[in-house]
């Protein structure tokens, strides 16, 4: 099955967050990405992607959608076609080489003004019925809420520790019914936001990622007891402060 992410890192620019995107290619094995709100200008972009996944393709298109939307993929398990490009989305078609199956994937970044997001309303509408027979998930950053009580997992925060501090649940993932009725056994996940204040939303065929947050916690515990041992080693420390800063996201998010 397709492993693949979508993440509004909220720039490229940065090498923190360059790293933080190797890691969650590194971690979930992933064969697509897509990122949103890159802010990397159209020069800096080739050295940014070598750094990242140098054996990966991309696309881009800074004529519709600015620097907003990079899509990525390993070439050596999937085939894309890119089908649509609209102001607020990049559709495409996924081919899995080693089955000889496709998914379609529209990966958007919506407007802030509500009237510019009914322009995409209506795209994907017609995206809808045109892969109605075809396994179609669409992702990315709706810049909206359903409503004011939706979620267990909100996946953006204006990082505030003032009385305006706010979660919100802007990023999520949809699919069709074909695609159900064919992957019924494949979910997506938000992770901790990282190095952004958007959390990567992740799918991933392997079962056993569900319990990702709970599988990293649990490892806190031989990194603490390691610590102890190696209180000069650097990496360790990395992972150290790494670990805490997840367990921090996990457990803010939890007390809203």
């Amino acid at each position: 099955m397709l492993n693949l992410a979508i993440w509004n890192g909220r720039g490229l620019n940065k090498r923190d967050h360059q790293l933080a995107v190797k890691d969650i290619i590194a971690e979930f094995r992933l064969h697509f990405i897509g990122l949103l709100e890159t802010r990397v200008r159209i020069n800096n972009c080739a050295s940014i992607q070598s750094f990242l996944i140098p054996h990966w393709k991309w696309f881009m298109d800074y004529d519709n959608i600015g620097n907003r939307i990079w899509i990525a993929w390993d070439y050596n398990y999937t085939d894309v076609d890119i089908i649509v490009v609209g102001n607020q989305f990049i559709h495409c078609r996924v081919t899995i080489r080693a089955l000889q199956e496709y998914v379609d994937i529209t990966i958007m970044y919506g407007a802030t003004e509500v009237s510019d997001r009914r322009e995409l309303w209506a795209s994907l509408e017609s995206l809808a019925f045109q892969c109605i027979n075809i396994p179609w998930l669409v992702g990315g950053d709706f810049n909206a809420v359903r409503d004011l009580s939706e979620g267990e997992w909100y996946t953006w925060h204006n990082r505030s520790a003032s009385p305006r501090n706010l979660w919100k649940r802007l990023d999520r993932m949809l699919t069709n019914d074909t695609w159900t009725l064919r992957f019924p056994s494949v979910f997506y996940q938000c992770l901790t936001p990282r190095t952004s204040d958007h959390s990567p939303m992740v799918v991933n065929g392997d079962n056993q990622q569900r319990f990702g947050v709970t599988r990293k916690l649990k490892a806190l515990k031989p990194i603490f007891r390691e610590q102890r041992r190696n209180k000069g080693d650097l990496s360790h420390n990395v992972e150290l402060a790494r670990g805490f800063l997840e367990q921090a996201q996990v457990l803010v998010s939890s007390n809203r």
